[in-house]
């Protein structure tokens, strides 16, 4: 029997209630890759999941969400960003994602300013899933058509969180979307 979303999303959630700090997400992310196995799952969420997100999940009690990603866009970059004071698993589901780590190097002093460093630049490839948690600074890079799953432990749109320039050092406010 194939592992599918529902599965993924008991397992998520008794992971979860279980353990919410870090360990809790590590087991997200292992998951997370065995839904990624799943070839009817990539079919009927991914498929057409060619820009933006979709909602696949919430789980009111958690509060964590599962959505659906995807582009057609070849080299496509996203900013470094960071995801306030939620977390994030990011699993691919077909093609690729470049994903770079960023240190911040600066002492945090000036509420407008930030100087941030590559940490670390990995591949993220079919299968694959990769936890960024609480206050971990990333960006995304796809270099060709992409799909992925990313797990969030709330709803992105509504909290405060900072994208970053990293040759003007500037932090940049993501408004919430009320």
């Amino acid at each position: 029997m194939n592992y599918s979303l529902e599965n993924f999303c008991m397992d998520t959630k008794a992971s979860l209630l279980s353990n919410p700090g870090s360990s809790g997400r590590k087991a997200v992310r292992a998951h997370l890759e065995k839904l990624l196995l799943n070839e009817a799952f990539i079919a009927e969420f991914l498929e057409t999941q060619n820009r933006g997100k979709r909602v696949l999940y919430h789980d009111p009690e958690t509060d964590f969400y599962v959505n659906a990603h995807g582009t057609d866009e070849g080299k496509r970059k996203g900013k470094p960003h960071d995801h306030g004071q939620s977390w994030a698993v990011y699993g691919q589901a077909t093609g690729l994602t470049n994903m770079t780590v960023w240190d911040r190097t600066d002492d945090g002093s000036d509420p407008d300013l930030a100087q941030i460093s590559e940490r670390e630049t990995f591949p993220l490839t079919p299968g694959k899933a990769a936890l960024f948690d609480t206050g971990i600074i990333h960006s995304t890079a796809h270099p060709t058509a992409a799909r992925w799953v990313r797990v969030t432990g709330t709803n992105l749109d509504l909290i405060e969180r900072y994208a970053y320039d990293p040759e003007r050092h500037r932090k940049i406010r993501m408004r919430p979307s009320l």
